[in-house]
Order: structure tokens, then C-alpha cells, then sequence
């Protein structure tokens, strides 16, 4: 039993320093599903998720904004915990303790080992448990400094990802739409104009890819403003960009390489996800009419588009690409269905329409 003992909780100790390193150190974190803050994080949200819709209004989104900040404080309080449990059976299997009978006690000398409390009542008797107090001291003051130097790091990445956000604007002060924002930034029609935008997207995509792939509970982190969300202005920039793919000599420019990084990050955070339930084509009789819209829009509008059936195809094939994905997200991460600009208290007379592409 002593045995037992202490092989458990070596092997938990080591997990959980595994685990540890993991999530806060090396660079290429592991997305394997048995992972323990994995674990933790699907067990966390769904439970969230499950109260979430029950609640409406500002209770829901308060509780859906509350987990990510709220779930990194009790992924470091289950790291403790776990961390003073495989240390107490240790101490336990392996005795040695003066003033330790019970399980409780080694339980009790294990935590005050580990926050370096030293009240003294319980000391190590033999060397082995000596040195392992000193390994469990270091183990306790490591996850503190890793924790620290952790959260800075975390938070930095989430105001970078914030940041692009404010930028996402047509110039009205209603729910922004692919059309609306490329007739905003392209007034005349010139689709060379947005070149700019779409390369400032394009590294803020590949932003998003390296801190979410290094913080993978970044993904929870809403935006402060409830009409937005990190995978509505990815979708809606990318189904912009997917309008320029219309223009006659924008193939291949730089809406199409934003398009690309979008389908990337789509695939990078969403992994080996099961997408079946999201492959269904839309009504193509809807789809062909909205579609028939659009194409009609933007030629009104001064854009000299390639022909229809190209401009369709060219649309289906690489919305196809990241469509079924960013639905899941959207489910998923309960965001909102669509992207609302921020009131600023003055609005620009150009006329919105809907993308359908």
C-alpha cells in the first residue's frame, strides 16, 4: 500500500509539472484532448456553457465574460491542489514524518512544505523526506514564478487581439457586413485601396495563429464590447476579402493571401474537430439569388468584376474553406452573429447590404 502510494503521487506530481510546462513554457504546446487543462477547460465550459443558455441579456454575456479571467485562477488552484495531494502520498508511503500519523497530517505537512509556511509542529525525521521538502518547496515557488510571469504574457496577447478590433469600422453605427465594409474603405471602387487593410489583417491573423496556439485559453477571452467578437471580425474580414476576389486583377493580390491565413487559423484552432454537422450547403436557390444580389451591388457600386460564374465559383470554393469552421467557433464560443461597430455618435450616409458569398 505504502508502494502504491507513492507511486501515485509521483506520477501525479509529474504530470502535473508536465502539464505545467506545457501550458505556460514551451512554445509548441501540445493540443493532445488528455492534456490536464484541457481537460479542465472542456469539463469548465461545458458546465458554463450549460448555465449560459439559460440566461439572457447582460447575466449571460457577464457569465460567458467572467470564465476565461476566472478559469486561469482556478487552473492554478487545481494545479496546487494536485501538486500538495501527490506530494502528501508520497510523504505518506515513505513515512518519516515527525508528528504525522494520519493521512490528514501528511496532507497538512505537504501544503505548509509547499507554500514554505514552516510552522514547525510536523519536521522531516530521515534524509529522504528532508530533501524531498526541499523539492517540494522549489516545486511550490516555481509554479508561482511561472504563474507570474504567465499572466502579463497572456493579458499582452489579449489587448493585442482587442486592439485590431477597434479598427474593424464602416463608418455607421449598425452591424457591419463584408459589402459595407469594403464599399467604406473602396468608395470608388478602386479595390487597390484596401490593400493596405487587408495586410494590416493578414499580421493580425498571424498573430492570433502564434498566441492562441501559445495560450489556448485565449480563445475564451470576450470582448469587452458585447457586439464583438475575435471570430465574427475574422469571419467578416475574410468574407471582405472574399468580395475582392470579384474584381477584375485582385486575384491573388492581398485579399486573397488574408483569405489564406484566415482558412490557417480557422484549422490551427479548431484542430481535429468533428465538423460534419457544419458541411451542409446552404439552399442554393437562396444562395444563387443573394449571390445574384451582390454581384449586382458591387458592379453598381464601380467595381469591375470578373464574370458571374467565375466570381461565384471562385466564392464557393474558398468560403467552403473556413465556412464550417468558423460556424463551429461561433456555437462553440456562443459569440455573437455578427460584428456592431462602436457608437461614436456620428454616422456615413453609404448604403449597407448583406454578403452572400
Amino acid at each position: 500500500m505504502q508502494f502504491v502510494a507513492v507511486v501515485l503521487g509521483v506520477a501525479i506530481v509529474l504530470a502535473v509539472l508536465a502539464d505545467m510546462v506545457n501550458t505556460l513554457v514551451t512554445t509548441s504546446t501540445s493540443t493532445k484532448r488528455w492534456w490536464l487543462t484541457r481537460v479542465a477547460y472542456r469539463v469548465m465550459w461545458k458546465s458554463v456553457r450549460r448555465v449560459a443558455r439559460r440566461s439572457d441579456g447582460t447575466a449571460r454575456e457577464a457569465l460567458l465574460s467572467a470564465f476565461a479571467p476566472v478559469s486561469v485562477l482556478v487552473l492554478l488552484a487545481v494545479w496546487v491542489m494536485q501538486q500538495i495531494l501527490g506530494f502528501a502520498l508520497i510523504w505518506w508511503g515513505l513515512e518519516g514524518i515527525n508528528g504525522a500519523v494520519t493521512f490528514g497530517d501528511h496532507l497538512y505537512y505537504s501544503g505548509v512544505v509547499y507554500f514554505t509556511l514552516g510552522f514547525g509542529e510536523l519536521v522531516p525525521a530521515a534524509a529522504v523526506p528532508r530533501i524531498g521538502a526541499l523539492v517540494e518547496a522549489f516545486s511550490g515557488v516555481l509554479s508561482t514564478a511561472l504563474v507570474i510571469g504567465y499572466l502579463p504574457a497572456l493579458y499582452g496577447a489579449y489587448g493585442e487581439r482587442e486592439r485590431r478590433l477597434m479598427t474593424l469600422d464602416d463608418g455607421t453605427e449598425d452591424r457591419i457586413t463584408p459589402t459595407s465594409l469594403v464599399i467604406s474603405r473602396a468608395p470608388d471602387g478602386d479595390h487597390t485601396r484596401m490593400d493596405g487593410f487587408f495586410k494590416d489583417w493578414e499580421d493580425w491573423i498571424t498573430g492570433v495563429i502564434e498566441t492562441h496556439t501559445t495560450f489556448p485559453m485565449l480563445g475564451y477571452f470576450r470582448s469587452k464590447d458585447p457586439g464583438q467578437n475575435w471570430v465574427t471580425a475574422l469571419g467578416l474580414v475574410a468574407d471582405a476579402a472574399l468580395h475582392i476576389q470579384m474584381v477584375k486583377g485582385a486575384e491573388g493580390g492581398q485579399a486573397y493571401w488574408t483569405i489564406r491565413r484566415a482558412i490557417q487559423l480557422f484549422q490551427t484552432v479548431i484542430g481535429e474537430t468533428d465538423l460534419t454537422g457544419y458541411l451542409e450547403p446552404p439552399d442554393p436557390e437562396v444562395q444563387a439569388t443573394l449571390f445574384q444580389d451582390l454581384y449586382d451591388h458591387m458592379s453598381e457600386h464601380g467595381f469591375d468584376l470578373v464574370d458571374f460564374d467565375t466570381a461565384r465559383d471562385r466564392g464557393r470554393e474558398l468560403r467552403s474553406m473556413y465556412s464550417p469552421a468558423m460556424e463551429f467557433l461561433i456555437d462553440e464560443l456562443m459569440a455573437p452573429r455578427g460584428f456592431w461597430a462602436h457608437e461614436v455618435g456620428h454616422r456615413t450616409d453609404h448604403d449597407d447590404h448583406s454578403s452572400a458569398v
